[in-house]
């Protein structure tokens, strides 16, 4: 019986510590700014309101990150939402961080 119980705590101290953070979790938390490269990189090529809320999301996830130069692209409109300011400066720093935008 304790081997069946050492066996069991094993597994189970075994799995959570392969469990890592959600894919949700990653797209809140996401200090490097990758989440905001990649709506960018949707806003580019996404058709109309798409492509808008993709570079909404952009700015968003932008405003967040703790890479300057992405935080940098990135300022508040008089509504207080994150706009994204400078385009090439942002597109410039998702490539640093190996993003490719060229079409």
């Amino acid at each position: 019986m304790k081997k069946i119980l050492l066996i069991l705590v094993i597994a189970t101290l075994g799995l959570a510590a392969c469990s890592g953070p959600s894919p949700d979790d990653l797209r809140q938390n996401d200090p490097e700014g990758s989440t905001a490269c990649i709506h960018y990189g949707g806003s580019l090529t996404a058709p109309g309101d798409i492509g808008q809320t993709n570079r909404q999301k952009a700015a968003e996830h932008g405003s967040a990150a703790s890479t300057d130069s992405i935080r940098n692209a990135v300022s508040t409109d008089a509504s207080g939402q994150p706009v994204i300011t400078d385009d090439e400066a942002f597109a410039a720093a998702c490539e640093q961080q190996g993003f490719d935008f060229t079409k």
